[in-house]
């Protein structure tokens, strides 16, 4: 990595300045978390075969047999239990205890042991502290708010010795989330992450990485029961602002009057912005 010039460092303190952590309600993160655990894990391990994010990894080299692999921001563990079989071990933190409790169940289902999963917070986790700096060969977060900020971001490089992964949504819609915040006059829209791709590309940029970048178009057909809609939708709302009984009862009634047969469809248009660069 190339030594930063005056005018990199002055670029990049603008970039801290304007990508801080937002205040969040951190209990409403936790119960929507929670709340979607059980869906996250209704999974089947993915191959490299024909998921595009392992076949990145593996195209550009970023597996190594005796490595070690960090997942932030790990859900129920999808990913990080899909690379156990590339890495000597595999390490996954999380937010939500009910990811990490599913997340654990699967690795015992599948019975896979070169793997831990424990319940972090990455926005308050001190690299150094835990021991984790310079110590994976590969470190990714992969559609997960673990990161949100420059330090979020930052100590993805700092707790890596190779590779460093980042994939996020951008260009996003989603019609039935911005229904709802349009309910209690929220016009934010922090599920997509085009302002944080610019972001973390400039800051690798001007410190000297060579970052490269790949997209993939998505549409998600999600379909959820109106207890996980009430548990994402409300809870998503409470992230962005408090609001009261009322208005909470507001969002529940009009999410019964979307349902069809019990359950609330809705389809996410996407990009996939998937960021990678070398330590």
């Amino acid at each position: 990595m190339s030594l930063l010039i005056r005018g990199d460092f002055v670029e990049m303190n603008k970039i801290r300045e304007k990508w801080s952590l937002k205040q969040k309600n951190k209990q409403a993160c936790l119960d929507m978390w929670n709340s979607m655990a059980e869906s996250f894990g209704d999974f089947v391990l993915p191959d490299f075969q024909s998921d595009s994010f392992l076949k990145l990894l593996e195209a550009k080299n970023m597996l190594k047999q005796e490595g070690l692999a960090l997942d932030v921001g790990c859900g129920a563990g999808k990913y990080a239990l899909a690379l156990a079989g590339r890495f000597r071990h595999v390490t996954g933190v999380d937010l939500s205890p009910e990811m990490i409790n599913i997340a654990k169940e699967k690795a015992l289902h599948y019975n896979i042991q070169n793997i831990d999963f424990s319940c972090h917070d990455w926005h308050n986790l001190d690299v150094k502290k835990s021991g984790y700096l310079h110590k994976f060969d590969l470190v990714f977060a992969h559609m997960t708010p673990a990161i949100q900020s420059e330090d979020t971001f930052e100590k993805l490089s700092a707790a890596s010795k190779g590779w460093c992964v980042l994939a996020k949504p951008i260009k996003r819609t989603d019609p039935v989330s911005d229904a709802v915040k349009e309910l209690v006059s929220i016009s934010e829209h922090r599920e997509s992450s085009d302002e944080e791709i610019l972001f973390s590309f400039e800051m690798l940029w001007r410190q000297g990485y060579l970052p490269q970048l790949e997209y993939e178009k998505q549409v998600w057909n999600m379909k959820k029961t109106l207890d996980e809609a009430y548990g994402l939708y409300v809870n998503r709302v409470k992230t962005y602002q408090d609001i009261t009984s009322a208005e909470e009862e507001y969002i529940r009634a009009y999410l019964k009057t979307l349902a069809r047969d019990g359950f609330i469809y809705e389809d996410v248009d996407t990009t996939i912005a998937t960021l990678f660069w070398r330590v």
